[in-house]
């Protein structure tokens, strides 16, 4: 049963990412931003299946192949649709920024709306760890304390976890600490070629194992549960199961297939009755532990 998916409302960025794999594939294009009559679109189709299916709850994150806030706009679209027709608060929501855009506007926003969506930021740690796969810790870190100046508390924080932050593990929790972030979620650096980056599977759960240990920080991996979303985040697998990724371009697998045109499932505007039978159709689930993207196009990549 689909109960989550990514909603990727443009594919633009205001960052120039060293370890960003819509970066390095190319993919950028300002003209992929959906419109407020496409996501109405979206939603109803997301609420219909919902209450169809008896789901109490679907989970949706606005993220995707761009910074959301460029189209802010569209986010309290959403926000104003849901308010209206989402009568039983089946959707949750969250966002990932960069927090280079942050103003005291837009924090207003999602203070007086924080019952309806979460507002994440992206940070790797420290200034000189952060600054080596990504741009503007200054810029972000001001964004960071304007949130905690208006919401009274830290932000949950995303970091992507690659080989610097292995090699840093110790100073990385530190940081974290010592600055009162206690709510990170951490995800595996993953379609990058530069080695000074990449790290293996099993190296990410060993990093979250550690993480575990130090009782210090609340991360949403939860060890104990057998729990479908996504493998770079520790979690299993949840392509043909519960996952998918909307875009202006047509409904994938996940992110990772964006544009992949073998593996789209459907037209954005597609019922999500639809989708489901497209999936059973045409997606096997992997087992658990691995990652469908890795089994179908990495191995045969390597054949």
């Amino acid at each position: 049963m689909i109960d989550r998916a990514c909603l990727s409302i443009n594919n633009a960025c205001n960052l120039y990412c060293r370890y960003c794999n819509f970066r390095q594939m190319d993919r950028i294009n300002n003209d992929e931003i959906l419109s407020e009559n496409d996501i109405g679109i979206i939603l109803h189709n997301i609420l219909h299946y919902s209450r169809q299916n008896g789901l109490s709850m679907f989970k949706m994150g606005i993220v995707g192949a761009g910074e959301p806030l460029l189209n802010f706009d569209k986010i309290k679209y959403i926000i104003e649709y849901i308010k209206c027709e989402d009568i039983d608060n089946i959707f949750t929501l969250y966002t990932i920024t960069n927090g280079t855009l942050i103003n005291e506007d837009i924090l207003i926003f999602f203070y007086n709306n924080k019952q309806r969506i979460s507002l994440n930021f992206s940070l790797d740690g420290y200034e000189e760890l952060h600054n080596y796969g990504k741009e503007r810790f200054k810029e972000t870190l001001s964004g960071i304390k304007l949130y905690e100046t208006i919401f009274r508390e830290e932000p949950i924080l995303n970091c992507t976890v690659n080989r610097q932050t292995l090699n840093n593990k110790d100073a990385v929790v530190d940081y974290f600490i010592k600055h009162g972030f206690k709510r990170v979620n951490f995800s595996q650096l993953i379609d990058v070629k530069d080695r000074d980056l990449t790290i293996t599977h099993q190296e990410f759960l060993d990093f979250l194992q550690f993480i575990h240990d130090t009782k210090a920080i609340i991360f949403r991996q939860n060890r104990q549960e057998k729990k479908y979303d996504c493998r770079t985040y520790g979690q299993l697998c949840g392509v043909g199961r519960t996952n998918i990724f909307i875009t202006k371009q047509g409904i994938y697998p996940c992110c990772r297939f964006y544009k992949n045109d073998a593996y789209k499932i459907a037209e954005f505007d597609a019922s999500l009755d639809d989708i489901s039978l497209n999936i059973l159709k045409r997606i096997q689930p992997v087992k658990d532990g691995e990652c469908y993207y890795n089994e179908h196009i990495l191995k045969r990549s390597d054949l």
